[in-house]
């Protein structure tokens, strides 16, 4: 089996669980990781009296996860691209 078959056809982000799914061509949804990393992520936006400011390191592990996401779906582009010109 390979890796882009569990992943399927594409994946997506949910914000809510901060998870990133893999989905089939069916539409068949397969979780293949959390975003993790609360603690060092909300230590980036400490403020000098030691608040941290949940709001910027909520939306920071949201866009890490889209980050990731994004990257995941070119590779499945460019490998795609690359059996049609086969």
């Amino acid at each position: 089996m390979k890796v882009t078959d569990f992943i399927g056809a594409k994946a997506t982000y949910d914000e809510r669980g901060q998870t990133i799914w893999g989905v089939s061509k069916d539409g068949i949804y397969q979780k293949i990781a959390n975003v993790r990393g609360w603690r060092a992520i909300q230590n980036l936006f400490k403020a000098p009296g030691g608040l941290i400011d949940e709001d910027k390191a909520a939306s920071f592990q949201d866009d890490l996860g889209k980050w990731i996401v994004d990257a995941i779906n070119e590779k499945l582009q460019r490998e795609a691209n690359q059996t049609l010109n086969l």
